[in-house]
């Protein structure tokens, strides 16, 4: 079968990702052909440090292709952007159904949480 949630969850976090650390990671992930090309696997193999593990570094490229995608604005906050500024090649027309469909999905998420909270009212 596949890892357990358990597996995973007794893996030693990393903390603390030094900059020296952070820096030699990203010169691995130049290395293998940038953040979308690079694996955790090669990555970690390029790094060549002792103790660093593939849990590690999954998770630190999860959150560096995060920020590569989403910059931060000067307020530490994340800045609204243009779906053809993230994907040039992203037509028109898909930008609008995929905007109904978002639209439509936080419309559910709204009726969702106003039953749950529904719900919890009617037992207190």
């Amino acid at each position: 079968m596949g890892s357990s949630r358990s597996d995973v969850s007794n893996k030693e976090r990393l903390r603390c990702w030094t900059q020296e650390l952070h820096d030699r990671f990203e010169e691995a992930v130049n290395q293998l052909g940038g953040p979308d090309r690079a694996t955790p696997k090669g990555i970690l193999r390029a790094m060549g440090i002792s103790g660093l593990t593939i849990y590690h570094v999954k998770s630190h490229l999860q959150k560096y292709r995060i920020s590569k995608c989403i910059p931060e604005t000067n307020r530490g906050k994340y800045e609204r952007r243009n779906i053809s500024e993230m994907l040039p090649n992203f037509s028109a027309k898909s930008g609008a159904q995929l905007n109904e469909a978002l639209l439509m999905q936080m419309e559910v998420q709204k009726r969702l949480s106003d039953q749950l909270e529904l719900r919890r009212f009617k037992r207190a």
